[in-house]
């Protein structure tokens, strides 16, 4: 599965084996397909080509094309036929909307007598073929995934809006504790008060990266510099070069980058951030909120994304900063003055991650009624 959506899957996973008591039993299971041409294409597009994206998403409005579309998935049946054979679960919870389609098809063909469950896993700007007809219940964000599911033939009574899947280790308590606070930053090597910027989320591709990196040759204040690039070595190289540069530039302290590329504790380095630059995907939109940190959106995928860009927005979750070297300019506005910008949305960013707190209980209490 593409990243994303193994991430909810382990989220709903991680949080029902930790809470399944005697009466369920649970199992993890990723498909492989025969091939991930596909997956390769779609990774290359969302770093480097983010705004091209809205040329498949108006593709998949149009019925014919989402029918040729899940069609032509077929070839990863066997591979689920197989795993569905020898697990026999009474309910499926499918993350990816290729696998629900496919599941939906061979259960309906075949009149089978598990349940399915699909995860609508885009908030607002949800792409129709998203929404599986055979499927018997949709687990969607909000109400705008619900009316939206309407739109496209799927019935109300079919759907269910929970919060988002956010995992459960993003609201634990011992990452708002000050003195685990300080541990983590000494440990990164931030050694004093100075404000913490993450830079991430996602693969936010070298574009923008190349846009906000000169700016830290204009900071005149004390701050630290968490970049996160995931799986990009592009991204990642462009970093640990230009840092190499920087030191060489500026013999002090007043800024200190650390290049951490692929992090797996994300709760962890988040509890030390104070602010959050990054790609407004939205498992990473979600995390950032649980944190209690605001977002600043530098980029995000055109048509699939445009949604959280409403979300930041309409929700005052933080700042939208994609143009020209806008984020750079906050950046430096923001380093004037760290507590103004962090008060600013502070109740509204509480309000949402409360409003996904209990996301995971929902399904698995739907789960056990089942």
């Amino acid at each position: 599965m593409p990243w994303g959506h193994r991430s909810i899957a382990k989220a709903i996973y991680n949080y029902f084996e930790a809470n399944k008591g005697t009466d369920l039993e649970v199992k993890y299971i990723e498909a492989k397909m025969p091939f991930d041409t596909l997956n390769d294409v779609y990774t290359f597009v969302y770093r480097y080509l983010p705004g091209t994206n809205r040329l498949a998403t108006r593709a998949m409005g149009n019925q014919t094309l989402r029918d040729l579309f899940v069609e032509l998935n077929n070839f990863g049946l066997p591979e689920l036929q197989k795993l569905i054979n020898w697990y026999k679960p009474d309910l499926v919870i499918s993350a990816y909307f290729m696998y629900s389609h496919i599941l939906s098809k061979w259960k309906q063909d075949q009149n089978l007598k598990f349940k399915l469950w699909t995860v609508v896993a885009d908030p607002w700007s949800i792409n129709p073929v998203s929404y599986v007809p055979g499927a018997d219940l949709h687990l969607v964000y909000d109400e705008i995934g619900i009316k939206k599911g309407m739109r496209y033939g799927i019935d109300r009574d079919k759907m269910v809006a929970t919060g988002w899947w956010v995992r459960p280790e993003m609201y634990d308590s011992k990452y708002r504790n000050e003195n685990q606070r300080k541990k983590i930053k000494r440990w990164l090597g931030f050694n004093d008060d100075r404000p913490i910027v993450f830079v991430g989320g996602g693969s936010l591709g070298t574009n923008s990266l190349s846009r906000l990196l000169p700016v830290l040759l204009l900071v005149k204040r004390k701050v630290g510099i968490i970049f996160n690039t995931g799986t990009d070595k592009l991204s990642y190289n462009l970093v640990e070069e230009y840092n190499r540069l920087f030191r060489k530039m500026r013999r002090n302290d007043l800024v200190i980058i650390k290049n951490l590329g692929w992090i797996e504790n994300m709760a962890e380095i988040l509890s030390v951030a104070d602010i959050v630059f990054g790609k407004a995907g939205p498992n990473f939109l979600f995390d950032v909120i649980a944190c209690d940190k605001p977002i600043v959106a530098i980029t995000h995928i055109g048509g699939q994304e445009d949604g959280n860009i409403d979300i930041i927005r309409k929700k005052k979750l933080g700042w939208v900063k994609e143009k020209g070297g806008h984020a750079g300019q906050f950046l430096l506005n923001y380093l004037n003055n760290p507590q103004k910008f962090l008060d600013k949305y502070k109740k509204t960013i509480k309000a949402e991650a409360e409003n996904n707190r209990d996301s995971l209980k929902k399904i698995l209490e739907m789960a056990r009624e089942k």
